[in-house]
């Protein structure tokens, strides 16, 4: 097996933690490259997996701190999670998000947010198929399952097995509360809008300017991504 591995430079235990798995994996017999792994470790956390997505290639194996969701396991156990993996590979495949928006494709991992520029209320046009829902709110985000656990959990929206194949649209503190969180079939078109200037957020970290009426069409990704499982 090959291996990569990205680690969270501005983490200490994440920075000792590289040196300790390289080590590790060559006992195990694992060959560490830079290019075309059959696996990659990444250490630091959920944030540091979404950080360094483009560079992510074949199963992701990520290693956290105990508050991490994605990560399969923590900076206190990976020796033994690693270990299980690198003798009896097992992966899942995991769907993604693609959000296209004035004519460019994004791929996400977790979500995408539609916030409001100027620290004031937003009214946020959600429509799935044809029927639209408005709603005056802080935003909104809609998340992939891998995704329900971060902004969308946050926000008040449920946990969703990883798994599984579907949308999750959570209003962000709502107004008179007039759009509940919904989870629906990633068969559906979603569009949403703000009729205010409002931030697009994908992945929480690439950022976008909105302009009032211009559509964020969401859909499902034809690409997945795989995660080991330990």
């Amino acid at each position: 097996m090959k291996a990569k591995i990205i680690w969270n430079k501005t983490k200490k235990w994440a920075i000792k933690a590289s040196s300790e798995v390289k080590d590790f994996l060559k006992e195990k017999g694992v060959k560490v490259v830079k290019k075309k792994p059959d696996f990659t470790i990444v250490i630091g956390g959920d944030g540091t997996i979404l950080y360094h997505k483009d560079e992510l290639e074949g199963a992701i194996f990520g290693i956290g701190s105990p508050k991490s969701f994605v990560c399969q396991c923590t900076c206190e156990n990976w020796k033994e999670c690693l270990g299980d993996f690198v003798s009896k590979p097992k992966y899942e495949e995991r769907m993604l998000m693609e959000v296209k928006f004035r004519k460019k494709k994004y791929a996400t991992i977790n979500d995408v947010a539609l916030l409001s520029q100027r620290h004031e209320m937003l009214t946020v046009s959600v429509e799935i198929d044809k029927d639209e829902y408005c709603f005056d709110a802080d935003g909104a985000v809609i998340s992939t399952p891998t995704g329900s656990t971060a902004y969308a959990y946050a926000a008040g929206g449920p946990v969703i097995e990883p798994t599984l194949e579907l949308f999750n649209i959570v209003p962000i503190a709502p107004d008179k509360r007039l759009f509940d969180p919904v989870v629906v079939s990633p068969s559906h078109k979603i569009i949403l809008k703000a009729y205010n200037p409002a931030h697009l957020i994908l992945d929480g970290g690439k950022l976008l300017n909105v302009k009032k009426g211009e559509k964020i069409i969401v859909q499902k990704s034809r690409k997945k991504i795989k995660f080991a499982v330990s």
